[in-house]
């Protein structure tokens, strides 16, 4: 070149490679930017890391109910509308503060998130593969449900400080507030479906699935909807 200048180099011969990020950084970026964290995950989804982080936590928290006597404050109220006899709140109230029932609390938590997550994957696969056409792997549903709940992990930690705070296993975060104290079946179920925490793991998946299968997010949403519908239907037993 004229004057000894040269130009910045064009060619990938040029150009610094960005190193990959690792793994565990996925389980924060999938906060911020989902759609460049399963466009990662395309061509291998990895669902073992969010699923074995899913669990601790949710086996910390459920250590922490079971703990802090919420579930058998609860229990034992239940029993006293029912007019049950002394003998048998009596029994419960043992029953209740044995190390035992929070060893079954903590278990019991890492059990159901992950018979969540594979159901989520299931409703996913069903929605998506059987009923809209898509054609991809059980293990991209796994991966999506996986790092949906590692999102839905706000509203089990807000829940879950409201509830011992509160004492109180009945915490509304959706419309189910506006109908105070009340509880309920159709009132949870409300609650849930409403609840913008809950919405915003159901989202996640939804991009997942519109990532993978290279459609817009609309297809991902549709086929998330069973699930909302399926989990807001599971929350609303505890009433």
């Amino acid at each position: 070149m004229p004057n000894g200048t040269q130009l910045p180099p064009t060619s990938a011969e040029g150009m610094t490679e960005r190193a990959p990020s690792p793994a565990w950084a996925s389980l924060f970026r999938v906060f911020t930017s989902p759609r460049s964290v399963f466009e990662a995950l395309a061509s291998k989804p990895r669902f073992w890391l969010p699923l074995i982080f899913l669990l601790v936590v949710h086996m910390g928290v459920g250590y922490w109910i079971a703990s802090s006597g919420v579930t058998r404050d609860a229990t034992i109220a239940q029993l006293e509308e029912k007019d049950a006899p002394p003998e048998q709140i009596e029994a419960t109230e043992r029953m209740m503060d044995s190390p035992l029932m929070v060893g079954f609390g903590t278990l019991g938590a890492g059990l159901g998130i992950a018979f969540a997550v594979l159901l989520g994957s299931a409703l996913l696969f069903f929605m998506a593969n059987l009923m809209l056409g898509a054609k991809l792997a059980f293990s991209h549903y796994l991966c999506a449900a996986a790092y949906g709940g590692v999102v839905g992990l706000v509203d089990t930690f807000v829940r879950s400080a409201l509830m011992v705070s509160q004492q109180t296993i009945h915490v509304r975060l959706g419309l189910g507030a506006l109908f105070g104290g009340a509880t309920g079946y159709p009132i949870a179920f409300l609650d849930t479906l409403t609840n913008p925490l809950f919405l915003w793991s159901a989202a996640i998946e939804a991009v997942a699935v519109s990532v993978f299968a290279r459609k817009g997010f609309g297809f991902g949403a549709l086929a998330a909807i069973p699930g909302v519908v399926v989990g807001a239907a599971f929350a609303g037993i505890g009433g």
